[in-house]
């Protein structure tokens, strides 16, 4: 199944960019505040930021990846654990899990997702998964 996970890959396209997680582990979208309604690029980074299911840190790329051992539920158990271990509550975990798994399945694999607070959008396609781009080193 295709899953958003954490990468490096595509940071510094953006001046506000960073990467904390682990790179390649589960990520989920964090819960965001107020001052990220109307400015995700703020102070702030809740509004643009992934969270790694494991690490618990955060990176503002996530990459598509095939995960064939992992299936709907694993994923939704994964994410309902981390939540619970982060101290966010886990009821809407189920929701959240469904609507990351629908909006993966649009993306082609190695596609590199950023965020703005609700919307996910394609950033860059990796050569990592899909191919080599001709005359890229």
């Amino acid at each position: 199944m295709k899953l958003l996970t954490a990468t490096a890959y595509g940071q510094g396209l953006r001046v506000d960019d960073f990467h904390w997680a682990v790179e390649g582990e589960l990520v989920t979208l964090r819960a965001f505040c107020d001052l990220h309604l109307d400015r995700p690029h703020g102070r702030c980074e809740c509004g643009r930021v992934f969270v790694g299911l494991g690490s618990h840190y955060g990176t503002t790329t996530a990459m598509v990846r095939h995960l064939p051992g992992i299936t709907e539920d694993d994923y939704r158990d994964a994410l309902c654990h981390s939540l619970d271990a982060q101290g966010w509550p886990a009821a809407d975990a189920e929701a959240e899990a469904t609507r990351l798994i629908a909006e993966v399945e649009r993306w082609p694999v190695g596609a590199i997702i950023e965020r703005f607070v609700d919307r996910l959008a394609i950033r860059a396609l990796s050569d990592a998964d899909i191919g080599r781009v001709p005359g890229r080193h």
